[in-house]
């Protein structure tokens, strides 16, 4: 059976100190700025580490704090994102920047009654962040409040008439109530400050290709020009979007171009077609892993391993059906198939803990312990609730003698689940040792 466990800047939990001679402050920073260019470059696992020793040498630094936190974000580990945003707000009651992050956390997470109030805390602190307003906006039309996100939009362009967002949310809100007079300008306003905004743009379409009462035939045609000029830029961006092409092949038909509207209505069909079987391959594909870990339970390898082709065949970047397919191998002693498919896991979603053990667990059974271990921190690194990788890399540092290391980890995966037997006995067996002069 596979544990699972975690590692959060380990050889940092051993006692390893640098020897780096700056003030603790200078050094903090320039970890922080490490840490923040490999969060920028989306190296999560590095980032964690580096905002972690910032912390070490700084504790109750705010900035490698929240850093963390959005590299927690990037690895989705929202729980231990959100845990160290509440002690940073703990710990900084005066600041709005923890409670900032939080708000934008909940909306990630939908919990939008949380967001609100936690923004609205934050605007106390700072009002005049515009940023936050933002955000408090989003989160009251999310909630379906529409006066109170109008009324922190209006707020957020008094200080910024040029906050695309702040023009996008409230075109969003009027095209939404089918004020669409309303809604143009700020759709309009919005291309205008960001011409590549997808969102702006489509949303820009949809308000011109509803036509008014009234309105006369050259107008018609000519709202449906400025559609077109508008829609078509996101076919560069991405040609096979259904939205894009639905449109535009409305926009076509109605400014008298029958003949490209119905190319434009062809591919929209195709493309559609597209999304919903991608849709339903991918909710068939959850489904057949789901069985074949059943079948894998009941030691029906044949079976299992059947349905897990057959999962990859409808959905060929589902990571979960690659990591089952390693352990069903690793099972049977094929450690080659084992070690090729749990590659692939890892090629749809780097850091994801459980794929990442077995990863470390395959590494173990060729005689690779350097790369096992790696493999085993980077596990701890992104989930720091994991505990079975701390148990086995006790075990590959007692294998080593490094006695010392060896404890370090047992008593850590012996914290983490302490109902878990193997862990109290190696820990029992090596402090005794430990112990013995």
């Amino acid at each position: 059976m596979f544990h699972r466990f975690l590692f959060c800047g380990f050889l940092l939990l051993l006692g390893s100190s640098s020897a780096n001679a700056q003030a603790p402050l200078q050094q903090a920073q320039e970890l922080r700025r490490q840490a923040d260019a490999k969060a920028f470059a989306g190296d999560w696992a590095a980032a964690i580490a580096s905002y972690d020793e910032a912390l070490r040498v700084s504790p109750q630094n705010l900035a490698a704090e929240i850093g963390l936190a959005q590299a927690y974000r990037g690895v989705h580990n929202y729980a231990e994102a959100k845990q160290i945003l509440e002690r940073a707000r703990a710990e900084h009651a005066r600041s709005a920047k923890p409670l900032a992050a939080l708000g934008d956390l909940e909306i990630e997470l939908q919990t939008y009654d949380a967001a609100i109030a936690h923004l609205r805390a934050a605007l106390a602190i700072a009002p005049s962040d515009v940023e936050s307003r933002n955000r408090l906006a989003v989160a009251y039309q999310a909630k379906g409040d529409l006066n109170s996100a109008l009324a922190q939009i209006a707020k957020v362009l008094a200080r910024d008439p040029k906050n695309a967002l702040a023009y996008y949310t409230r075109a969003k809100i009027y095209s939404d109530r089918n004020q669409d007079a309303a809604a143009l300008p700020d759709a309009v306003k919005v291309v205008e400050l960001q011409p590549r905004n997808s969102r702006g743009r489509l949303l820009l379409g949809k308000v011109l290709l509803r036509a008014p009462q009234g309105e006369a035939a050259e107008q018609t045609e000519e709202r449906c020009r400025r559609a077109i000029a508008t829609l078509e830029p996101l076919l560069e961006m991405s040609s096979e979007d259904s939205e894009t092409l639905f449109l535009l092949s409305r926009a076509y038909e109605c400014s008298g171009a029958s003949e490209q509207a119905q190319k434009t209505l062809a591919a929209f069909e195709a493309s559609s077609k597209n999304d919903r079987e991608t849709k339903e391959n991918q909710t068939q594909a959850k489904h057949l892993v789901q069985q074949a870990n059943e079948l894998a339970l009941k030691n029906d390898f044949a079976g299992s391993l059947e349905l897990l082709q057959q999962a990859i065949a409808k959905d060929a970047t589902y990571g979960a059906a690659y990591s089952q397919l390693a352990k069903l191998y690793y099972s049977a002693g094929d450690i080659e198939k084992a070690s090729e498919s749990i590659s692939k896991a890892l090629e749809h979603d780097p850091y994801q803990p459980d794929f990442l053990y077995v990863q470390g667990k395959i590494f173990e059974k060729q005689g690779k312990p350097e790369q096992a271990l790696a493999v085993f921190e980077r596990t701890t690194i992104v989930n720091p609730k994991e505990s079975d990788a701390f148990f086995e890399m006790g075990a590959i540092y007692e294998q080593r003698g490094n006695k010392e290391h060896a404890l370090a980890a047992y008593k850590k995966a012996a914290a983490l689940s302490p109902d878990e037997p193997d862990y109290q006995r190696a820990l029992a067996a090596l402090s005794g040792h430990v112990a013995r002069p």
